[in-house]
């Protein structure tokens, strides 16, 4: 589904771009493609493949003004992050909030990074302050991970 329904939707949306002289796509990725962390194989070979994908649409649909860049989040709040904390603090007889510390706070920011803040790059990447940027990926980690 990362791969296969992105690139579905992206193909008549690259079209409308093309015939309106140009655009961006902005793809989200994950930092499971640079990090092995958790069991979690599967999601990340598609988040890789995702990622690979966007270095060759940025390469074939530059020439029609569309650039294509891709937003790398690591640990954000909801359901799953969620769950895995309230796991993860069970397991070890802690808060929820001790164990969400126990990680990010070896982070340079010492925080998750929130919602908004991805949002922001994502805009940023839509936006005009970007017109010369493709076939790029920004990490919004809070520091846990520099490339």
């Amino acid at each position: 589904t990362n791969v296969l329904g992105a690139l579905t939707v992206l193909r008549p949306v690259a079209d409308a771009m093309k015939q309106s002289g140009g655009g961006s796509v902005v793809l989200i990725g994950s930092q499971a493609t640079f990090k092995v962390s958790l069991p979690q194989a599967g999601y990340a070979a598609s988040k890789g493949a995702l990622l690979s994908a966007m270095y060759y649409l940025a390469d074939e649909l530059g020439a029609d003004n569309i650039r294509c860049n891709m937003v790398v989040p690591s640990w954000m709040w909801g359901p799953q992050v969620e769950q895995f904390f309230e796991g993860k603090a069970k397991h070890k007889g802690i808060t929820t909030e001790e164990a969400v510390h126990e990680v990010v706070g070896k982070f340079p920011l010492r925080r998750m990074t929130e919602d908004g803040e991805v949002a922001d790059v994502v805009m940023f990447f839509a936006s005009d302050l970007a017109k010369a940027v493709t076939g790029q990926h920004l990490m919004v980690n809070a520091g846990e991970m520099m490339r």
